[in-house]
């Protein structure tokens, strides 16, 4: 039987086989930049030919993937835009940690990885997690309500991809007084430490799975002084009730916090991390780089001292004389582009300072890399690229 890369890779390459002329999808960040500025992109479109030959490729590996993937390669089926999925898959650790709450809900602690200061967890909830009361008429008890929301109809102001909670939206039409409960099992944002430090959230999704239950995957961050060789984690399953109050054109809501159940599991830290350095300057900006390359991704940031004029188009949005500025930064590789989707987020500080916060792929060769800018109106300057280098640290 082929291995999961070798599957993998043959489906990538029927995609691309069928794609081969369609552009390289713009980011979010440039979709936006050009709505804003009025430009439509054209559309290409893909033959039905070449849908069915991709949906023939993947229909016939179906069984072989699911035979092989954790949960975290079970989650890379259906969230395609992170690919540290997939790679998560490969170096996690599969964890034997599950538990039936006395409510009757289950949930499991599927694969976990700890490296740097970061930890990756996936999870799978299933059982009561949500369930809905609805009722005609005004609610006997008088309640003291956390929201009352004037001018507000919930069934179209509100909505969720949970059907049971859409159906109490769906009721509270405003057409008659109607009321109704709302009951939720679910984990967390963050993670914790066995001590209660809280992990803050930085990455993650779920999946409702045709069944009911919930697949799912967070990234946390550690605080630096709490990192050491071994640590112990606690994911907290939360509950709560919602009442719902639709009063003519009022909503009102009350939420009340219910029981926490603990999941505690324990994990080794891996450490291999390679570290890059490199530099930049023009007539109009300096910039400093450093990344940090683990076996899930290279994350790092770009420090850029620029011009006032820059830093105040970021702080306000606003950009009328249209300078054409540095949106971001893509990562090439031997001058082969490797992503241009990488700038995470940007800050800026004081009146002169630009941080860029970059995540790429994980990479096991760190040989060539270069961090080239991409400009709001001339695109990538590769004559500007800025060359990373390896260092001991």
């Amino acid at each position: 039987m082929k291995s999961d890369q070798e599957i993998m890779q043959r489906i990538r390459e029927a995609i691309d086989d069928c794609t081969r002329e369609i552009d390289h999808a713009p980011s979010l960040q440039y979709q936006i930049a050009r709505k804003a500025r009025g430009e439509e992109p054209m559309v290409k479109k893909i033959s039905a030919s070449a849908v069915l030959v991709i949906a023939l490729v993947i229909i016939s590996m179906t069984a072989a993937l699911a035979a092989g993937f954790g949960l975290f390669g079970e989650l890379a089926q259906h969230q395609t835009t992170d690919q540290r999925l997939a790679q998560l898959d490969e170096v996690a650790e599969p964890m034997s940690v599950s538990l039936v709450t006395d409510d009757g809900i289950s949930i499991e602690i599927g694969q976990a990885y700890y490296e740097g200061n970061r930890v990756f967890v996936s999870y799978h909830l299933s059982g009561n997690l949500y369930s809905v009361e609805l009722h005609e008429g005004a609610p006997e008890e008088d309640y003291t309500w956390s929201d009352v929301l004037e001018n507000t109809i919930a069934s179209e102001t509100f909505g969720s991809d949970i059907p049971e909670l859409q159906r109490l939206y769906t009721w509270l039409n405003g057409e008659d007084q109607r009321w109704g409960t709302s009951h939720e099992a679910s984990l967390h944002d963050g993670l914790f430490l066995e001590d209660g430090t809280y992990l803050d959230i930085t990455d993650g999704s779920d999946v409702l799975q045709e069944d009911g239950s919930i697949i799912g995957w967070k990234e946390c961050e550690i605080p630096a002084d709490r990192v050491s060789d071994t640590l112990t984690f606690k994911a907290v399953l939360f509950r709560g009730n919602d009442i719902w109050f639709q009063d003519g054109t009022t909503c009102k809501r009350l939420y009340q916090r219910g029981e926490n159940t603990d999941v505690l599991f324990t994990l080794n830290h891996n450490d291999h991390y390679a570290f890059l350095r490199g530099s930049g300057e023009t007539d109009i900006y300096q910039a400093q780089a450093e990344l940090a390359s683990g076996r899930v991704d290279l994350k790092g940031i770009v420090h850029m001292t620029v011009p006032e004029k820059w830093v105040n188009i970021w702080n306000t949005w606003e950009n009328d004389d249209e300078l054409d500025i540095i949106e971001g930064w893509s990562l090439y590789q031997g001058g082969i582009l490797i992503s241009r989707d990488g700038t995470q987020s940007i800050r800026t500080e004081g009146t002169k300072d630009l941080y860029f916060k970059l995540l790429f792929p994980g990479l096991e060769n760190h040989d060539g890399l270069s961090l080239v800018p991409e400009y709001f109106r001339s695109g990538e300057h590769m004559d500007e690229a800025i060359s990373m280098e390896q260092t001991a640290e």
